[in-house]
């Protein structure tokens, strides 16, 4: 009986093993993220049409043990921008802007500097509406994606009922 007993433990062991190691999988997975922050950010429209020049400092970050490959980041934003390269010209203004990196190590961070421009709104700036679509490869060469941030936030700046009726 006492065979029965162990057998049956250690096997609930293994169980619990295998479980909690898939569990770590997933959320490596689920953790691959990307962050931008601006390290430029104007205060008012600096041109005639009202827009104004964004720099931003985006990071890819893959905490996992395990390398990713095929690895696609898409920022979306509220309002067309334009990216501007370092030779002075100017792409056609999009709503989104696509980063790439062939393969991301495990544990390990890409970033990209990026220059914008669009148009200026004091109450809603540019890098406050943005999300970002990450699309990868994972170890097994099953596609994954995550997106961020994870869900809408409840943000004061784009209520539309803001400063209607009483507080």
């Amino acid at each position: 009986m006492a065979t029965v007993a162990a057998a049956v433990f250690a096997g609930w062991q293994v169980r619990e093993l295998v479980r909690q190691q898939r569990e770590v999988k997933r959320l490596e997975t689920q953790a691959v993220s990307v962050m931008w922050e601006p390290t430029i950010a104007p205060h008012k429209p600096d041109a005639s049409d009202g827009s104004a020049v964004w720099v931003l400092e985006i990071t890819l970050t893959n905490p996992g043990r395990m390398p990713i490959d095929n690895v696609h980041c898409v920022l979306h934003f509220d309002r067309p921008v334009r990216r501007l390269r370092h030779d002075g010209t100017a792409d056609k203004p999009a709503t989104s802007l696509n980063l790439e990196q062939t393969v991301l190590l495990g544990g390990s961070t890409r970033s990209w500097t990026r220059t914008i421009r669009a148009r200026f709104d004091a109450d809603v700036w540019v890098t406050r509406a943005m999300r970002a679509t990450v699309s990868f490869d994972d170890m097994h060469g099953e596609p994954q994606t995550t997106s961020w941030p994870r869900k809408a936030a409840r943000r004061p700046d784009l209520d539309p009922h803001r400063g209607l009726g009483p507080s």
